[in-house]
């Protein structure tokens, strides 16, 4: 038996870490997930447990702290450090850090499992595929195994890991995912990079069988106490039939709210219709850039106005409220365009408007068209995309600001002639607090969780931002 430590810094369940702990529970392995900031607490803590193998998912940006925390493991341990995630699959010469010993290119739960039957039998790890493992000065690099075709094989995830630690953690939301992989090539997205790396690995865009979803909720209800469903896949009603047969299904099994994520472009009246019948209760759904040019141009979305108008007139015709997704500090981007981009959240009447700063990650096309213009600043990445920008244009600073003071001038119109003033003064912690309030607002309406759960959480994860 190998001994797994997951380690994360924000206090949420990750599917991820709960398909790779089920996968090793079921292959005869010990698994326990660490979270805090605090890096002395949390490295102490690990020690105590003593593990073979030491864990981390992390995102460009995130992976800073992984790293620090995962140097001090090393200096007091004999584990083996593994990073997965989206920054060393894009980023792979990240095994040359101090600290790393082992990055996971990739699908995880083969590769996690074959490092810890190795570890575990004391046999060789260099030829695990997925994985790059440094040997001294050298570095093996193995390539990717094929995708997972079958997602019904995969064990259901193990929710035990957070929520026997971490009982706050048990919300009454619960988050469930039906397929992998995403068919669109949007350029400030990992997926077109993800797909060249799979070519002719397997089929990319994959679905788990409507009676396997539905198992896994129903045997999750009879295990915990939960109110709402989170169904997180990129976008829900990707596959029409399976969508069909999972909503008929799902209002006589389950029948519980939920809430998932859509595209415009696809949303159409049956659609709305068999979500409501349901008891889907709020969609997500992308806008990104009230500017067409812009969200199709360089962006890569494919989605028109009209197509996002009309999508909001649906979920309002059947009373389905939505929130939309948006970016501002686009590479090329003006007041003008980024005003055009609230104007459209006020026309469709969003009911929980975000928006992020774009964070132009490696490996992504809009990274390269931001190069290639000359439009970054350095190589840096900002740690949080609700924080700063790292794209250097000219009426950058206002656009940040207007970003913090987003959700208040699309839901207060009557502001904006202040807000153009306000977006001139230099960026400050009132416009952070302003930004919070509205971000934390919407999150605990449209995400359905009760105050006490909304403090439980926000409380916890709220330092993290204001001290990035």
């Amino acid at each position: 038996m190998a001994r797994i430590a997951f380690v994360q810094t924000i206090w949420m369940e990750h599917l991820g870490v709960m398909y790779l702990s089920a996968v090793l529970k079921s292959k005869g392995h010990k698994t326990e997930v660490f979270i805090g900031t605090n890096i002395r607490h949390l490295v102490g803590d690990i020690k105590k447990y003593g593990p073979d193998i030491v864990g981390f998912s992390c995102t460009t940006g995130a992976h800073e702290i992984a790293l620090k925390i995962a140097k001090e493991i090393k200096h007091c341990t004999s584990a083996i450090t593994i990073f997965g995630g989206p920054h060393p699959t894009f980023f792979p010469e990240f095994i040359e850090e101090e600290g790393v010993d082992v990055i996971c290119i990739g699908e995880g739960e083969g590769a996690l499992a074959d490092l810890a039957d190795a570890v575990d039998k004391k046999t060789e790890i260099g030829n695990i595929p997925n994985l790059w493992i440094k040997q001294g000065k050298q570095i093996i690099k193995n390539n990717v195994r094929p995708l997972i075709d079958n997602l019904d094989s995969l064990p259901f995830p193990d929710r035990t890991i957070y929520y026997n630690k971490y009982p706050f953690l048990n919300l009454s939301q619960k988050v469930f995912i039906a397929g992998r992989g995403c068919p669109y090539k949007c350029t400030y997205c990992f997926n077109e990079s993800l797909q060249e790396l799979y070519s002719g690995k397997g089929k990319y865009v994959r679905f788990r069988s409507v009676e396997n979803i539905l198992a896994e909720i129903s045997k999750t209800l009879k295990n915990y106490n939960f109110k709402t469903v989170y169904m997180c896949d990129d976008t829900f009603i990707l596959n029409k039939i399976w969508l069909f047969e999972f909503l008929e299904k799902y209002k006589t099994k389950i029948k519980l709210p939920f809430f998932c994520l859509v595209r415009a472009d696809l949303i159409s009246e049956d659609i709305v219709e068999k979500l409501k019948s349901a008891n889907c209760c709020t969609v997500f759904f992308g806008v990104e850039s009230g500017d067409e040019n812009i969200r199709n141009l360089v962006l890569g979305k494919r989605i028109t106005d009209l197509q996002i108008i009309e999508a909001a007139k649906l979920l309002k015709r059947h009373k389905m409220n939505f929130r939309t997704y948006n970016m501002l500090g686009l590479p090329g981007e003006t007041l003008k365009e980024a005003f055009k981009t609230i104007e459209l959240n006020i026309k469709i009447k969003t009911d929980y408007p975000w928006c992020s700063i774009l964070q132009p990650y490696p490996k992504t096309t809009i990274r390269r068209f931001a190069e290639e213009r000359g439009m970054l600043k350095g190589s840096v990445i900002s740690k949080y995309f609700f924080k700063s920008s790292v794209i250097n244009i000219p009426q950058i600073k206002q656009l940040s600001n207007l970003q913090k003071l987003f959700y208040w001038t699309v839901k207060a119109p009557s502001i904006k002639p202040i807000v153009r003033i306000l977006i001139k003064l230099p960026s400050n912690p009132v416009f952070d607090l302003l930004f919070l309030l509205g971000y934390a607002y919407s999150y605990y309406k449209s995400e359905c969780l009760s105050f006490l759960e909304f403090l439980q959480i926000g409380r916890r994860n709220i330092f993290s931002f204001l001290s990035s």
